[in-house]
């Protein structure tokens, strides 16, 4: 489980490849990031298996993708 301190260290990195995030919508769904390129993201729900490309903005780091 996360503590504050680690929840903000993720919420300040960069996204790339591979990461975890939520979006901004207050949706409480899981996203895996495909790839990342200028400010956009192809994501993939983890959930439903469906893709999606959003804008880098919306999209909130939660950690990263056990390998």
């Amino acid at each position: 489980m996360l503590d504050v301190e680690d929840a903000m260290t993720f919420r300040h990195t960069p996204i790339t490849d591979g990461d975890l995030v939520s979006l901004d919508e207050g949706i409480r769904e899981l996203y895996s990031v495909i790839l990342v390129r200028d400010d956009r993201c192809w994501l993939r729900n983890l959930d439903t298996g469906m893709d999606h490309i959003v804008s880098r903005r919306i999209c909130r780091r939660i950690g990263r993708e056990a390998a």
